[in-house]
C-alpha cells in the first residue's frame, strides 16, 4: 500500500506512547475486560502495597426469534471472527441444534458445536474438564467468545470452563431456559459442584452478552418451567412487589402455556410474560452487578438459597422446589421476626404453591441435616448467616444474621404445621 510516511510516523508515535499509557488501545486480550493497578513501595522496597481493579462489560437482551436469520444479533459477535464454538446442552441441541446451524450457515460463520448433557447430575467438575479440553483441541482463542446455549447447568459448568480457560476467556449466553434466562445466565457466579457438595468449585465470570428468548420456553417440560418460576418468585418477594403481583395475575397459566409460548395469538398474555421475565432481570443484575465478587453478604437474590443448599442434593429435590422451601421457611421466620405480618406470610407461601412449588420436603424433618447446612453457610458468609428475608412488605429485603439451632427447629416445626 502507498502509505504516507509523516503519517505512519505520528501512529508509531502514538502507538509508542499508548505502549506504557494504555495497553488495552494498542494490544488488547480482549475487547471486553479492561484492569489497573496502583503499585507502592517504601524505600528499600521491603515492604510493597498494590490496589488493583478490574472492569468488565457485559449486555443483557431480551428478544424474541434470536435463531431467526433476520436477527443479527449473534451475527455482530461472530461475523468479524469469522467462526464460532459453541458449548450446547444435548437436549436443547435436540430441539434447536438444526435452527442453530441454519443460523450460522446463513450468515457464512463456521460453526463448531460441542454437546454435552447437562443434567443437574453432569454439574460435575468432570463435565468442566471435558469441556476445557475440548476448547483446547478446537485452539479457541482469548479473543473469541464461546457460545454456550442452554440452561442452568450449561450456564454454570461451561462458564465456569471459560473462567477456568486461558485464565479468563469471554462468552456469549443464550438462554433456553428459565433458569438460565433470568438467573444462572447473566450470573458472574459460575461453578460445578463437587465431592457431594454443591457449588464447591466456581469463579465469578458473567458473560459479556446475555440473551434471552422465551420462544425456547416452548420444548421445555413443564416440570423445567415450574422449577425454574422458584428465581422469579425470588426477586419478586424481595425486590419488586409489581413483579410479585403480575406472577399473582398469571399465576399457573404461566406452566400450562410456557410462558405464553403455546398461545402466540394471546398477545396481551406474552406481553405480561416478557414484563415478568425483565422485571425479574432487572431486579436480579442490580443485586449482582453492584456485589460482583460477594464482597459483602447483603445479597436479595439469596432469598431461598440459605438452609437450601445443604438438602438439595441428600434430598434428589430440584433446585426450583428447593429454593421454594427454602422461600416458604424464609417469610415464616421473617413473620415471626417481626419483619411481616402473618398475613403477607401466607400470601407468599399461597404464591409458591399456585405456582405449584413445594413448601415442604420430608428432609426438613432432620434437623441435623438443616443446622448442617446453616452452618456451612455461615462459613460461606464470612462468618455471618445474613439470611435474606422479606422486611416491611413483600418486594423490600432485610436479613435475619442470628438463629440459633433451638429456635431453628421450632421455626420449622411451626412451619411445618402451617404447611400443612
Amino acid at each position: 500500500s502507498k502509505a504516507d510516511p509523516e503519517l505512519d510516523a505520528v501512529y508509531g508515535s502514538n502507538a509508542a506512547y499508548l505502549e506504557c499509557a494504555d495497553p488495552h488501545a494498542v494490544f488488547p486480550t480482549s475487547i471486553y475486560r479492561m484492569c489497573d493497578g496502583h503499585v507502592h513501595a517504601n524505600h528499600d522496597a521491603s515492604v510493597i502495597e498494590g490496589v488493583m481493579s478490574t472492569s468488565i462489560t457485559t449486555t443483557i437482551k431480551i428478544q424474541t426469534g434470536v435463531l431467526n436469520p433476520t436477527n443479527l444479533t449473534l451475527c455482530k459477535v461472530y461475523k468479524p471472527i469469522g467462526k464460532c464454538v459453541a458449548v450446547v446442552d444435548q437436549f436443547v441441541d435436540e430441539k434447536w441444534g438444526e435452527d442453530l446451524c441454519k443460523y450460522f450457515a446463513h450468515h457464512g460463520v463456521e460453526l463448531t458445536k460441542l454437546v454435552y448433557r447437562a443434567m443437574e447430575a453432569d454439574k460435575d467438575i468432570s463435565t468442566v474438564e471435558e469441556i476445557l479440553k475440548d476448547l483446547k483441541m478446537h485452539s479457541v482463542s482469548r479473543n473469541e467468545p464461546v457460545l454456550i446455549v442452554g440452561g442452568g447447568v450449561i450456564a454454570d459448568v461451561g462458564g465456569f470452563a471459560t473462567a477456568l480457560y486461558h485464565r479468563n476467556t469471554a462468552y456469549v449466553m443464550l438462554c433456553t431456559s428459565i433458569v438460565s434466562g433470568i438467573d444462572a445466565g447473566p450470573s458472574p457466579r459460575t461453578c460445578c459442584d463437587g465431592f457431594g457438595y454443591k457449588n464447591l468449585y466456581g469463579a465469578y465470570h458473567p458473560p459479556v452478552l446475555t440473551l434471552t428468548d422465551r420462544t425456547f420456553f416452548n420444548t421445555l417440560k413443564e416440570g423445567w418451567v415450574r422449577h425454574g418460576i422458584a428465581e422469579i418468585v425470588k426477586m419478586a418477594v424481595v425486590k419488586d412487589l409489581s413483579l410479585f403481583e403480575l406472577l399473582e395475575k398469571a399465576g399457573s397459566r404461566l406452566i400450562t402455556t410456557k410462558f405464553g409460548t403455546t398461545c402466540p395469538e394471546d398477545t396481551e398474555f406474552g406481553e405480561m410474560c416478557d414484563a415478568i421475565i425483565g422485571k425479574a432481570m432487572e431486579g436480579y443484575v442490580k443485586s449482582e452487578y453492584g456485589n460482583l465478587w460477594e464482597t459483602h453478604q447483603c445479597r436479595p437474590h439469596a432469598y431461598g438459597h440459605t438452609w437450601s443448599p445443604g438438602y438439595e442434593i441428600p434430598a434428589g429435590m430440584l433446585h426450583g422446589h428447593a429454593v421454594a422451601t427454602g422461600m416458604g421457611f424464609g417469610a415464616h421466620l421473617a413473620f415471626r421476626e417481626g419483619f411481616i405480618t402473618e398475613g403477607e406470610s401466607r400470601r407468599i407461601m399461597k404464591l409458591i404453591s399456585d405456582l405449584e412449588l413445594s413448601l415442604w420436603h420430608p428432609i426438613l424433618d432432620d434437623t441435623d441435616v438443616v443446622w448442617a447446612s446453616q452452618e456451612k453457610m455461615v462459613q460461606k458468609r464470612g462468618g455471618n448467616l445474613c439470611a435474606p428475608v422479606p422486611k416491611g412488605q413483600i418486594g423490600v429485603c432485610g436479613y435475619i444474621n442470628d438463629v440459633s439451632r433451638e429456635r431453628l427447629e421450632k421455626t420449622m416445626a411451626e412451619y411445618k404445621t402451617v404447611c400443612q
